[in-house]
């Protein structure tokens, strides 16, 4: 590692007059976008603020968790084999940048410069060492950001995982499953950082690491013990719960040139700067889809005002579009259904010929025949939801993970949709008309599978009451417009009549017909 850093013209360390700066000193720096304090004591950014998001609070956001431990190290600190540098810098601010300065007056001199610009998300870096210096790694910082209790629970929600792009390809460190420090080849690393569901924090260097580090931490546990709160049980602390990861990263040479890259996770913004962060946001398998559907909703929400509606006016608009599909799914599902009886008899018929081949054969020959009688394709209630999963899945992970649902309200009790729904309302809601949909669809299948679906209601109504409200309201959505387009359906075939009918025509009509 070459520490010795840069010389003079006369062949000697460029160290200048030895530092006596004030340990408590700090400098600010503001662009509009980000809120940086940078303090004199290990000369590292002390707080970090995204101006324009708040925490669950209400509070600017701050990127820079608290964390009680003598072994953390602040973003743009330098790290040493005996821990952070907690030596005293002078600060000297000039615009959008400060200047950092250590020296002792004889054989060691570290000079940083912080800056920012207008508009931008990027902090440049860049770190100067004359001399020796026992302080060959830079932190990116020592986890990041301190998460509220409301997005604690939201299931979705991820925090203070580590985060490396090496080459093309993301290595996300989950903090709970890293229990030993981890050195990494710096060899085509791009950046390396942190990221959680919503926030980005990763230095960017061009090609100039020598290797990064991973190291977890563990933090105490509380003094006082609380399992208990106002007499209420709260979920136990686990080890596990208390881990912080930092991560370092160690120059190639100095000096060093780099960018912290610092944002929210918002596609477009992350598109736009490129350098490989727009990978940190991916919406699973469908991903192409969800990002089409986010598009969309951005389009509606901008002349609406209210993502809560236009999330339904998105679900309305693509269950209209799925609307044919819907109605061949519905009307194979009612065929089956007549010819079930008839199916039946034919099995009954072989019944006692279930070992011989043959006999199956010819049993599932006359399925066939009647099916072909009938007009029944098998394979034509589940083709049309085969198409649909997609999408579903789609929407689904788009509502989960997409960062312009956090904080956003939508009606009275819902003041977050990115946050479970705090009374319940609209998973209780969903169940209701899960349960609804079964009841008025046609019912297809043998008595122990109608049994099983009959559960799923339930079932999906306790995995969703953790669930965010935003993507809550999605599939209560989608299920009261999948009731409509069912009913609709079966009017259209004669299964349904509209109130004050009956088959063959009118109420009134058949009432003019006995008076005459």
């Amino acid at each position: 590692m070459p520490q010795g850093g840069t010389t003079d013209a006369q062949g000697r360390a460029g160290v200048g007059t030895a530092t006596s700066g004030d340990p408590k000193a700090t400098e600010e720096l503001d662009n509009g976008l980000i809120h940086l304090v940078v303090g004199a004591r290990g000369g590292a950014v002390e707080s970090l603020v995204l101006d324009r998001y708040d925490d669950d609070e209400g509070r600017p956001l701050e990127l820079v968790q608290k964390v009680d431990l003598s072994t953390r190290a602040l973003p743009l600190q330098l790290v040493g084999e005996g821990g952070p540098d907690g030596r005293v810098y002078e600060l000297h601010a000039e615009g959008l940048s400060v200047r950092l300065r250590y020296s002792d007056g004889r054989s060691q001199e570290v000079i940083k410069t912080i800056s920012l610009e207008k508009g931008s998300y990027t902090v440049g870096i860049q770190v100067e060492i004359h001399g020796a210096d026992g302080y060959p790694w830079i932190a990116v910082g020592t986890g990041m950001r301190n998460v509220g209790p409301l997005e604690k629970e939201n299931r979705f929600a991820t925090w203070g995982d580590a985060v490396v792009l090496s080459g093309d390809k993301v290595e996300k460190y989950h903090r709970k499953k890293v229990k030993e420090p981890l050195d990494i080849p710096g060899t085509g690393v791009v950046f390396a950082g942190f990221q959680d569901t919503y926030f980005l924090n990763v230095m960017e260097d061009s090609g100039r690491f020598d290797a990064v580090r991973i190291v977890p931490l563990q933090m105490p546990a509380p003094a006082v013990d609380e399992t208990t709160v106002k007499g209420k049980k709260k979920k136990k602390i686990k080890a596990e719960d208390l881990r912080v990861l930092q991560v370092l990263v160690r120059p190639k040479a100095y000096p060093f040139e780099a960018e912290l890259f610092t944002a929210p996770k918002e596609y477009d913004l992350l598109q736009k700067v490129d350098h490989g962060v727009e990978k940190t946001l991916h919406f699973g398998i469908f991903h192409p889809i969800s990002v089409v559907f986010l598009k969309v909703l951005r389009w509606i929400q901008s002349y609406v005002g209210n993502w809560g509606l236009a999330i339904i006016l998105l679900t309305l608009g693509i269950r209209i579009l799925l609307f044919p599909l819907m109605h061949t799914s519905t009307v194979s599902m009612r065929k089956m259904q007549k010819i079930q009886p008839k199916v039946k008899a034919i099995q009954e018929k072989y019944k006692k010929s279930k070992s011989d081949p043959q006999a199956r054969t010819k049993m599932n020959q006359e399925v066939m025949e009647l099916y072909k009688v009938e007009g029944v394709n098998p394979m034509g209630g589940c083709l049309p939801m085969l198409i649909q999963l997609p999408i579903l899945w789609a929407l689904y992970t788009l509502f989960a993970y997409a960062i312009e649902l956090r904080h956003a309200p939508f009606i009275f009790w819902i003041t977050d949709l990115s946050a479970k729904d705090p009374y319940y309302i609209t998973p209780i809601l969903m169940t209701f008309t899960m349960w609804l949909q079964q009841k008025l669809a046609p019912q297809a299948g043998d008595p122990q599978q109608q049994k099983m679906f009959r559960m799923m209601p339930l079932i999906f109504g306790i995995m969703f009451l953790g669930f965010p409200s935003g993507l809550v309201l999605y599939w209560l959505t989608n299920n009261v417009l999948t009731i409509v387009q069912q009913e609709v359906t079966l009017h259209l075939i004669g299964e349904r009549q509209l109130p004050g009918t009956k088959r063959g025509g009118s109420a009134k009509g058949k009432r003019k017909g006995k008076r005459s």
